[in-house]
């Protein structure tokens, strides 16, 4: 089955990192994807901080709530570099905050923690993602538009999956034990 997409205003995610957003935290002056904390070789946030915005939707996007988390870039798919609107994953199983967008590398997570690149980032380099919530399209508008879905998503929960383009996606939500990533407002297109 060939692979599908679905509109960001369609779905939104669930933020199933540890933690919650830290109310002394604001969004950067700069933007999500600064050059002084964004693609950057050493931490400019501890790994794992998250902030949480609002957005209007008068300009950009579904009213609501989205969450950023600071990760860190692990090994990437040779085959695929990270950019934005990338679908990231936990790298290791033992360093949760290490993503990777390579399907072949731990897709099936305990705890569904997933999330989304603003932009293209360096292996080993430290950035912001979206993990939760409507998508953030007047923070970060590379965010708008369609993502990458197995042309199996349907209106409800779905998780992380890997397409037939070797790259993670989002799938449908069909087994007792999948954690769901995100929840989608209508089948994919």
């Amino acid at each position: 089955m060939a692979d599908s997409t679905i509109d960001s205003e369609l779905f939104w995610l669930h933020d199933n990192w540890p933690g919650v957003p830290l109310e002394q935290l604001s969004a950067p002056t700069d933007g999500f994807t600064g050059s002084t904390h964004h693609n950057v070789a050493a931490a400019a946030y501890r790994i794992g901080d998250k902030i949480q915005v609002y957005q209007d939707g008068v300009s950009a996007g579904e009213p609501g709530y989205s969450t950023f988390i600071y990760l860190q870039v692990g090994t990437q798919n040779a085959d695929s570099v990270i950019a934005v609107k990338t679908l990231c994953v936990p790298d290791s199983a033992t360093n949760w905050y290490k993503v990777t967008n390579d399907p072949d590398s731990c897709i099936d997570i305990p705890g569904g923690a997933a999330a989304i690149a603003l932009s293209a980032i360096t292996d080993a380099y430290y950035g912001w993602f979206w993990c939760g919530g409507v998508c953030p399209e007047e923070a970060v508008s590379g965010l708008g538009g369609n993502y990458a879905t197995t042309n199996a998503v349907a209106a409800g929960a779905f998780i992380a999956e890997d397409l037939s383009a070797d790259a993670i996606g989002f799938g449908l939500k069909d087994a007792a034990g999948d954690v769901a990533i995100g929840f989608a407002l209508a089948a994919d297109a």
